[in-house]
């Protein structure tokens, strides 16, 4: 039980770190990865659905901290995200590696689509332009990175029964 709330620390310190250091080095105009939601989904696909939602909340909370942005909102997406991907731990089998790599595309426009209906919902002006260009393309390098981080959390999960469904 220690040995699992350690590894939940140190990855999602490892994400933060990555996500305020790496990140921003790494975007290609205004698209930089989401380290922290890609890492969120990948555990919560190892982890299952709670797993997912509790580390989701840290992330998005840690991220909402870490930045300029209303906090809470960052935290509610990917408390979604993390949870919903965790159902699909579940549900779908595959061995194909591009599984999670789908599951990060459609998560990354889910919550980015979320956290847009949060800002307006509560009125918050002035909030990010909407650009589903940018959307998009968060949605395509985040999935792209997950061919890095999903190994990775894998092997710090040591779940490598779960890993069968997707080598």
């Amino acid at each position: 039980m220690v040995h699992r709330r350690l590894t939940f620390f140190v990855v999602l310190v490892v994400a933060l770190l990555i996500q305020l250091t790496v990140s921003p080095e790494i975007g290609i105009g205004a698209v930089k990865p989401d380290i922290l939601l890609v890492a969120t989904i990948c555990w919560a696909l190892f982890e299952g659905p709670g797993q997912g939602a509790l580390f989701g909340f840290c992330a998005g909370l840690l991220e909402d901290i870490f930045s300029t942005a209303v906090v809470g909102v960052s935290a509610f997406a990917k408390i979604i995200v993390g949870y919903f991907s965790g159902e699909l731990r579940q549900r779908v089998i595959s061995k194909s590696v591009i599984w999670p790599m789908i599951i990060v595309f459609f998560g990354s426009i889910l919550q980015e689509l979320m956290k847009f209906a949060t800002w307006a919902l509560v009125g918050l002006e002035p909030r990010p332009p909407f650009s589903f260009g940018v959307i998009a393309g968060l949605a395509l390098y985040n999935a792209l990175i997950t061919l890095v981080i999903y190994p990775v959390i894998r092997h710090f999960t040591g779940q490598e029964d779960r890993a069968l469904m997707f080598p």
